[in-house]
């Protein structure tokens, strides 16, 4: 599609590799060009067509981009904003990462607050990570948060929000301060609980008595700890106070049942099982 140009995607794990898969499928870029540390990545993808050309050397592949998209792990993503500067300053960049307010506060100070960065989140992956999980629709129907800041280029958030949708993905604004505080309840705090769980049963002595529900409950608990460890820090902030709402609740039930009032819990988990419903009935 001649309005993206070519576009060059960094980071060829679950989320980068499934866009690239998409960005061809759908034809929305003339080439798809992908980065990565590791040259058996990048041989991998483009003997698989998930790419159609690699470079090692990131300052000489972007000169030839017209969108960049940015999916590394969040400490890294400065670093290209970095390259960027140096190499091409004016081009149009997104990213993936699920923190927003870091992400766009180094893109300002690096890039300057006139610059044609445009954060974005894809709400969704699953705990797997690596180019061998990557597939064709993963964004297809699901939620992608933009966050522009009171700066952003106009022309630039319009066509992040169009490659969004032209994947099949619903896109919300939201600013980067609000997306963090919400995704710190959505997302990074059940990925905390779901370790701290783990944590509690230690090794599994009781294999044979684990069921769906153990297994449904603590399949995030398989994600990646470098990335997860990364992100609770970076959201420390928002993920301390959902923490803090979390005991509350928590400590409420347990009062309950201290004190014996079946049918006040009963009632509880009842309104609780109507809002869990909801979610269902939404899709």
């Amino acid at each position: 599609m001649e309005e993206f140009g070519n576009i060059g995607v960094v980071g060829l794990g679950l989320i980068g590799g499934s866009l690239c898969i998409d960005i061809k499928k759908r034809k929305i870029a003339n080439k798809v060009i992908g980065f990565s540390r590791r040259i058996s990545t990048l041989k991998k993808a483009k003997s698989a067509g998930i790419i159609d050309e690699f470079y090692s050397d990131f300052n000489q592949g972007i000169k030839n981009l017209d969108f960049i998209i940015i999916s590394t792990p969040i400490n890294v993503i400065k670093d290209y904003f970095l390259l960027i500067k140096k190499t091409k300053p004016e081009i149009l960049i997104t990213d993936v990462a699920s923190i927003k307010e870091k992400v766009v506060k180094d893109a300002e100070r690096i890039l300057g607050k006139k610059n044609n960065f445009i954060g974005s989140h894809p709400i969704t992956g699953s705990e797997k990570s690596g180019i061998e999980w990557c597939q064709e629709g993963l964004f297809d129907g699901k939620v992608v948060v933009v966050t522009p800041s009171k700066f952003s280029n106009e022309k630039a958030l319009r066509k992040v929000k169009k490659f969004w949708k032209l994947l099949g993905s619903k896109v919300i604004l939201l600013s980067p301060k609000k997306h963090d505080y919400i995704l710190g309840l959505t997302s990074h705090l059940p990925h905390f609980i779901v370790f701290s769980l783990l944590k509690t049963i230690g090794k599994i002595k009781y294999k044979d008595f684990v069921g769906g529900g153990f297994k449904d409950t603590t399949r995030i608990g398989k994600s990646n700890p470098e990335l997860w460890t990364e992100i609770f820090f970076e959201n420390k902030k928002n993920l301390l106070y959902w923490i803090e709402k979390f005991e509350e609740n928590l400590n409420k039930l347990k009062n309950e049942l201290i004190e014996e009032k079946i049918e006040k819990m009963k009632k509880e988990l009842e309104k609780i099982k109507r809002e869990r419903e909801k979610f269902d009935e939404q899709k």
